[in-house]
């Protein structure tokens, strides 16, 4: 069985920008490239987690979806994710199967690579993304960006590593490979 690192895109791995269409808007923080190498090297299968409720909610179509995630790839320059899986689903729905924080994206990933839940890691920067995390059996990371609303509160409380950035949940995640 394999590990994962499954990352929120939105605040964890691009800065958030709500409904995100124009491709030229997405940064990639310098460095990221080196510490998705390290992940790899030391073995993780990598995942993208996403809610895009921009689809339901009608300000967005799956087409923009898939071509921001596309140019986010190319700004990488290599191909360090296995798979990207999101759900278009809104909070207002009466049914939420593969939102987050349900797990239902972290056990159709588990099922199609073979993963060990309980060795793999879930990095986010709001409650969602621990509960969803945490709901499907990994251990999680709450990127801390000093928010002081409830959601962040609850977040630093749940999640089993606190970070204050992408970087230093990477390291977390590989300290102890290093001893």
């Amino acid at each position: 069985m394999h590990r994962a690192v499954f990352f929120d895109r939105d605040d964890t791995l691009i800065k958030n920008i709500p409904y995100l269409k124009n491709e030229e808007l997405i940064e990639v923080p310098p460095g990221i490239r080196e510490y998705m190498s390290r992940l790899k090297k030391a073995g993780f299968l990598l995942f993208i987690v996403s809610n895009q409720s921009g689809v339901a909610r009608g300000l967005l179509t799956p087409t923009d979806v898939a071509k921001v995630n596309r140019i986010l790839l190319e700004k990488l320059g290599r191909t360090f994710f296995e798979k990207i899986y999101l759900s278009f689903e809104g909070p207002s729905q009466e049914i939420n199967w593969d939102r987050k924080p349900q797990p239902t994206m972290l056990w159709t990933a588990a099922q199609e690579y073979n993963l060990d839940l309980k060795k793999s890691f879930f990095i986010g920067d709001r409650l969602a993304d621990v509960l969803c995390g945490r709901n499907g059996g990994c251990k999680t990371i709450f990127i801390d960006w000093g928010r002081k609303d409830l959601d962040a509160f609850i977040s630093r409380k749940l999640a089993t590593f606190i970070a204050g950035s992408l970087f230093e949940a990477i390291e977390m995640i590989l300290a102890p490979l290093n001893r």
